[in-house]
């Protein structure tokens, strides 16, 4: 996920909302004194922060992406500008910290046009050195430039987000991140079959850089090629058949089938919570035909194989069944989370 950092906001993925503004405000030459870029883990607000840090700086700017090219851009990549200064705010967030920044804004920018601030993970910040950030943020020198990022925007004070132009950063969708693993794999000559990256996007839950940590992990455990199969294997992950098993056998009433995957999931070493996450998933997109037929594309994203084999097994449950199903299974993941004894609770829950 390092090397495949993107450099310019064209490389961005599933953010055209924030990435338009953005590159609006260049090529106008109107950038705000302070942002907010909001979001879950690994949807590229650090990276978008980074971007935008050299695009405002950038002595040639190119459809408002850096050139990265200039001297500008190149010393800001490689760290040896000091104009643009990025904060670790989990372990930098005391208010003698923020008072170093209060302090050294006063003094125009050495190199670039602009002095900026990214402060990372800006919600682990004290409330003391929210206080002394106010002030800075509120009246900043013209030079100054600061850029905020939080997954976690709700526990920023009102008074900071009052100052700022707020971007949320949506999870990014699966079919996006499999196209972005499509092409990494073609540029790094991976070979990677279709359905393996789909478990990947999977798994990644909306971040891309998940994505890319779980594919490299694949890459070194598996230098011939990844399938389906050999991926599932080394991402302990739970096989379909065995959660195709399971929905059969709950609408078939058989205990003994039921309980049973779970025994095949522990003997064969694979993780017990990931299978009920996916019987989750699974009943949850058992709901979703019942209620929403025509609408299964957009909630949906499976290849058309298990797309037709999820429509097989709608046909054995009515929507207020599904419902129930997947209220228990819900229960009894909360549930164990607190025990030790989590597969009695699954094995109770089958």
């Amino acid at each position: 996920y390092r090397k495949w950092r993107p450099k310019t906001f064209d490389d961005v993925v599933g953010q055209s909302h924030v990435i338009h503004t953005l590159k609006n405000e260049i090529n106008s030459k109107k950038t705000a004194h302070a942002y907010l870029f909001c979001g879950t883990r690994g949807t590229g607000k650090t990276s978008c922060a980074k971007i935008f840090a050299r695009a405002i700086n950038c002595l040639h700017p190119v459809d408002g992406n850096p050139c990265n090219e200039c001297e500008i851009c190149r010393g800001a990549m490689d760290g040896t500008i000091l104009d643009i200064t990025e904060i670790d705010a989990a372990s930098n967030n005391g208010v003698d910290n923020i008072r170093q920044i209060r302090d050294e804004v006063m003094y125009s920018a050495v190199h670039a046009k602009n002095k900026i601030y990214i402060i990372d993970e800006v919600h682990m910040l004290s409330d003391g050195a929210f206080n002394a950030l106010l002030k800075t943020l509120e009246e900043p020198p013209p030079h100054v430039v600061f850029i905020l990022a939080t997954p976690e925007a709700h526990m920023l004070p009102p008074t900071i987000t009052s100052r700022c132009q707020r971007f949320d950063f949506k999870r990014i969708l699966s079919k996006d991140i499999v196209i972005r693993l499509k092409q990494i794999c073609a540029a790094e000559k991976i070979k990677a079959s279709e359905d393996a990256l789909e478990l990947i996007a999977h798994l990644a839950d909306g971040a891309l850089r998940d994505a890319l940590s779980i594919l490299d992990q694949c890459v070194c455990a598996l230098p011939e090629g990844i399938d389906l199969k050999s991926a599932g294997d080394v991402l302990g992950i739970a096989p379909d058949d065995v959660i195709d098993k399971a929905v059969f056998a709950i609408a078939e009433h058989n205990s003994t089938e039921a309980l049973g995957c779970i025994s095949s999931v522990v003997k064969s070493g694979r993780d017990l919570n990931n299978f009920i996450e996916k019987l989750i998933r699974r009943f949850r997109d058992i709901l979703i035909l019942k209620v929403s037929a025509d609408l299964k594309s957009e909630f949906l994203s499976y290849g058309e194989e298990t797309t037709q084999i999820i429509k097989k097994q709608t046909v054995h449950f009515d929507a207020e069944t599904a419902s129930y199903i997947l209220s228990a299974l819900c229960d009894a993941q909360t549930k164990a989370k607190y025990s030790k004894s989590f597969r009695i609770i699954y094995e109770l829950a089958l």
